[in-house]
């Protein structure tokens, strides 16, 4: 049975009213204080003035029962005044993303405290700033470089009813040159999440509104799908990716994947090592992870000459407990988890029992994934010397499409310039837990740091 309207009688609608516009009234007030309590445009009190014959412009003051507004307009009227005008604020030109994360519209630094200043996150590598660079250089976000993401693929398009496209990705048209070593085709599409979150540490759309950032946020990414479902391949469709990115024009390649320890030597893999090679020579940088079994033996083929072999390193700036280490660590990066101890690290600040936190990108949600689902979409967080291998990329894409160390630099060039500026941990120098330091993104972008 519906209930009856209730309509109020005439005097408790006057009151009702009464009440109503003394809200209104009350609400545009606050709005008012509100607005007047925020950043003002120009000073207050205070006009700009330029009297006809004088040099310069005189700091007028503007009477208490005037505004300024209205002091501009009364001395614009003066025969004698050539110009007046505010004394306008002025503030630092500073990119601020929209990305809202899982904390809401701006927020994404509340989850990539790896992208944070070492000023506020201990294991922050200075992102913001880098951006700031990149764009006072009119090198946005690493544009105009390409980075070959060879792993397990990229959820960078959509296809049939199975298959859809990251919507926090860079547009399809910034996706070049697609290739599937595993299926044979050039539909590089991912079956795992890990490739997506590579290729969205590296160049995750930014200022969208949607989810996360990215380092080199307007880079093209050469997605080649090299892993299966598994995060599993082969050392010969490795060799031939690399040599299909070399071929097709990328500037930087990323090896976010490992062999077994038992691959000590080129020798055993001479088509990866050959194929790396004839890229460095071609002037490709090359970027791969350290591996992740906590040995002091680096992963190949982070470990083959000319490669960037990448450690990783946590929230504290320790090195990761699960992270290689040893001959040929070049630099570290965040990867997130927990520190390794102190006395292996060679680092107080080391603390193996507190809480670890993950490297955290949008990405295909690894549950549905199981269930062979690549339609869904959330913040995933992951852990590794694979995401510290992306940030490296990431940077090294900001560095060449800036320009600081010359239009075309080489890869060695790039190697040097990331590990002379990168923040020196652990024991004092470069060493075997750290390589050259932890890679700041600030002082590789910064022109007054010379080459």
């Amino acid at each position: 049975m519906s209930q009856p309207c209730l309509w109020p009688s005439r005097r408790a609608r006057g009151v009702l009213v009464t009440l109503l516009l003394l809200g209104g009234l009350l609400a545009a007030q606050a709005a008012h204080a509100g607005a007047s309590a925020g950043p003002r445009p120009y000073a207050a009190g205070e006009v700009l003035v330029h009297y006809r014959g004088d040099p310069g412009e005189t700091s007028v003051k503007v009477a208490p029962e005037e505004s300024v507004a209205g002091a501009v307009a009364r001395l614009r009227r003066d025969p004698a005044v050539a110009y007046a005008h505010p004394d306008y604020a002025v503030r630092a030109s500073r990119f601020s993303p929209n990305d809202p994360g899982s904390a809401g519209r701006g927020r994404w630094y509340r989850d990539q405290w790896n992208f944070l200043s070492p000023t506020r996150i201990p294991g922050g590598i200075g992102i913001p700033a880098g951006w700031q660079q990149a764009i006072r250089d009119h090198a946005a976000g690493g544009r105009g470089v390409t980075v070959a993401v060879l792993d397990s693929g990229v959820a960078y398009r959509k296809k049939g009813h199975r298959y859809r496209r990251d919507p926090d990705l860079p547009p399809t048209r910034r996706f070049v040159d697609p290739k599937d070593y595993v299926d044979g085709d050039r539909v590089a599409l991912d079956r795992d999440g890990h490739g997506t979150h590579i290729a969205s540490t590296i160049a995750q759309a930014t200022d969208n509104g949607i989810g996360l950032t990215g380092i080199a946020y307007e880079a093209k990414i050469m997605p080649i799908r090299v892993l299966n479902r598994r995060d599993v391949g082969m050392g010969s469709d490795v060799a031939k990716g690399v040599r299909f990115a070399t071929r097709h024009g990328a500037d930087i390649i990323n090896l976010s994947l490992e062999f077994e320890p038992v691959v000590r030597h080129c020798r055993q893999i001479r088509s990866v090592c050959d194929a790396i090679r004839n890229a460095t020579d071609a002037g490709v940088t090359v970027v791969a992870s350290a591996g992740n079994h906590d040995q002091s033996q680096v992963a190949y083929p982070a470990a083959a000459p000319d490669v960037i072999g990448v450690g990783a390193t946590t929230y504290r700036a320790c090195v990761a407990s699960y992270s290689n280490y040893g001959q040929g660590l070049d630099l570290t990066a965040p990867g997130g988890g927990t520190d390794k101890a102190r006395l292996l690290a060679h680092d107080r600040h080391c603390r193996p029992t507190a809480p670890g936190y993950e490297v955290r990108q949008y990405s295909l949600l690894p549950e549905a994934t199981r269930k062979g689902n690549y339609r869904k979409f959330g913040i995933v967080g992951h852990r590794g010397t694979s995401m510290a291998a992306a940030h490296v990329s990431g940077v090294a894409a900001l560095l060449i499409a800036d320009g600081v160390c010359g239009p075309h630099p080489a890869p060695a060039t790039v190697e040097e310039r990331l590990e002379n500026t990168a923040v020196d941990h652990g024991r004092l120098g470069p060493d075997e837990m750290y390589g050259a330091g932890l890679l700041d993104a600030t002082r590789a972008t910064n022109p007054t740091n010379p080459c």
